[in-house]
């Protein structure tokens, strides 16, 4: 029989965070390199506040390297009290599918638990969606959480995915 310990320890803990409000599409800027405005910046924070509160510290942060998504990240874990050198960039989660997040949160470390993805639509979306709770958009600085009983990353899978909660920024 597995001990409660030996349970929790093998718990894997996911928020799925859309980054904030952004500024609009122009022809000076790349959509890249767009940042957050100032309803994007409140709600970012906000939502680092109530993920701390909600659900605790969690042990890394995962985030696209595009402007805004990063903004989002160094504002949630500011939130949070999470050491802003400590948020991962990754270039390669630019605007991907489901499939491309999967595949860069199987990587992630065997001793994280507690892992916050900082991402962009369609694919933030389509993950919630792929994990079981169906959505027809993540809305910005908004937050989707799943637990997964499972050892290591590589393991993810939607038949590991159990729902806890999500919170929309407009409730904030």
């Amino acid at each position: 029989m597995e001990s409660l310990l030996e349970k929790i320890t093998k718990m894997k803990t996911l928020i799925i965070l859309r980054h904030g409000k952004a500024e609009q599409h122009s022809f000076d800027l790349d959509d890249y390199d767009r940042g957050l405005t100032s309803r994007g910046v409140k709600n970012s924070e906000q939502m680092g506040k109530f993920i701390l509160k909600k659900q605790g510290m969690p042990d890394y942060i995962l985030s696209s390297a595009a402007k805004r998504t990063y903004q989002t990240a160094v504002l949630a874990a500011k939130g949070m009290g999470f050491p802003k050198n400590e948020i991962v960039e990754d270039e390669n989660l630019y605007l991907v599918p489901e499939r491309n997040l999967l595949a860069a949160l199987a990587e992630l470390p065997t001793d994280v638990n507690f892992c916050v993805l900082v991402g962009h639509n369609p694919g933030m979306t389509a993950l919630v969606n792929y994990f079981g709770v169906k959505l027809d958009n993540l809305p910005t600085a908004s937050a989707v959480c799943f637990t997964f009983e499972m050892d290591t990353w590589e393991n993810i899978a939607t038949e590991k995915a159990e729902y806890q909660w999500i919170k929309l920024a407009r409730e904030l």
